[in-house]
């Protein structure tokens, strides 16, 4: 008996694995540039320090984005924040197999006086495919680029704005 269900255990996992790979090939991506951007500003380094943790906890709205780091003398914000998330399916003995891998990135904010510093590591293993409809899936430079410009938009405007911090 149980050597029945390991064989129908190992059919199925190879009958997915055969279906997912179906009519897509995987094409592994060069790891694009890290991206950066400097925002002049008017805060002095505390304030910078403050509002740069709150655009963080503001941003960062899942709960796999974590901050991970903080040095308020060094001016320095740290943390990992999900690009994309992946998705796994499960057989039906419990078994987890990974279709999408997720794609982490790390955001670092440095701040000074009148100077903010947003830097975004571009996750590592992206990759591109398309799927039995020809629709792209995977995690492309394009897919990271525009979610990286969209952050340091964001922290662009945040930054600039003036904050309860700034006049005390």
């Amino acid at each position: 008996m149980k050597t029945k269900k390991i064989i129908t255990t190992v059919t199925l996992l190879l009958s997915i694995f055969l279906f997912i790979s179906c009519g897509s090939a995987r094409v592994v991506i060069p790891t694009p540039e890290d991206e950066v951007k400097n925002i002049e500003n008017t805060s002095n380094i505390n304030s910078n320090f403050i509002k740069a943790n709150e655009w963080m906890v503001e941003s960062f709205n899942n709960a796999k984005s974590v901050i991970q780091f903080k040095d308020k003398q060094a001016g320095i914000v740290k943390g990992r924040y999900l690009m994309k998330e992946g998705s796994t399916i499960t057989s039906m003995y419990g078994t987890k197999i990974v279709v999408h891998p997720t794609f982490f990135s790390i955001i670092t904010l440095r701040v000074k006086d009148n100077l903010a510093r947003i830097e975004i590591d571009a996750p590592s293993g992206m990759y591109s495919q398309k799927d039995i409809n020809g629709k792209q899936i995977g995690f492309t430079k394009e897919l990271f680029l525009a979610e990286a410009n969209k952050l340091i938009d964001n922290f662009d405007v945040y930054m600039k704005e003036k904050s309860s911090n700034d006049s005390w």
